[in-house]
């Protein structure tokens, strides 16, 4: 098995692997000092741990609990697990493997859609919820830029690290068009997902839509929107807020990088969030 900490660029913070379906998951518990349940933080469409580790930096009172989906970064994939209500699933089975029982969620991007459903499905579990650059899905969904659109169907940026450099600020517009550099250094450490991990991730996000119980969604919960997300932009976030029972809306002056860009700002009011 290769070194799960061959691409960790903190090295303060320990990837390992947990057996869940007969499938080791690579995943990382950071221990806060905060009493607080966990964190658990689900990532955008083919994102490995790698490109989470600045955002937890700015989290560091709480305990927080990530993995890599199936097919994604250093996890295999899992037979079985092809829609969000399946992905949502396997990450309970991660949380029952870790011996997690109640916690709250950050989902990013894709991440959030999983995120949703999760609190959707086990209510009892689920105390808080951050939905960032995220939307409601599928049908429910206001697409980005025909760029943006075109380039999610394929993972040729995971592919070619030039060809992502090049066309990853073009997707999340914003800030990454003025500053490639940031976009640069936020992908660089990104392990590519495997083909059938990535076009597992598009079709279930593709096939699926929180719109039929989104009002049902009692939690509080935080939306994080970039103003200039030329990927999933803010009209999508606007429909949560105004959908979900207990939520409030925070927009920053960002594109689709703003959970790196705008991390510092988004770790203090993400833990202020969560601490009530």
């Amino acid at each position: 098995m290769k070194d799960l900490n061959a691409t960790n660029p903190h090295p303060d913070i320990k990837f390992k692997r947990v057996t869940v379906d007969d499938t080791p998951v690579r995943y990382l518990r950071r221990d806060g000092s905060d009493a607080a349940p966990p964190l658990v933080i689900f990532n955008g469409l083919g994102q490995s741990l790698e490109v989470l580790l600045p955002l937890i930096d700015e989290l560091a009172d709480r305990t927080v609990v990530a993995f890599d989906m199936p097919g994604i970064g250093r996890t295999p994939m899992v037979d079985g697990v092809i829609t969000i209500p399946d992905y949502a699933g396997f990450a309970m089975r991660v949380l029952d493997a870790l011996q997690i029982d109640r916690f709250d969620i950050l989902g990013i991007s894709w991440g959030g859609a999983v995120a949703q459903q999760m609190a959707f499905d086990a209510p009892d579990r689920v105390r808080r919820l951050v939905l960032a650059i995220t939307s409601a899905g599928g049908i429910g969904s206001w697409w980005g830029t025909p760029i943006a659109l075109s380039e999610i169907m394929f993972p040729m940026r995971y592919i070619s690290k030039t060809y992502g450099n090049f066309i990853g600020p073009l997707m999340y517009g914003g800030e990454a068009i003025f500053a490639p550099a940031d976009f640069r250094e936020y992908s660089k450490h990104a392990i590519a997902p495997s083909p059938e991990g990535y076009f597992t991730q598009v079709r279930a996000m593709c096939n699926w839509t929180s719109l039929p119980w989104l009002r049902q969604l009692s939690q509080k919960t935080l939306i994080i929107a970039g103003q200039y997300d030329g990927l999933i932009p803010i009209t999508n976030q606007i429909l949560l807020a105004n959908m979900m029972q207990n939520a409030r809306l925070e927009v920053y002056p960002a594109g689709h990088l703003l959970m790196y860009s705008q991390r510092k700002d988004v770790g203090v009011t993400v833990g202020a969030f969560l601490g009530g």
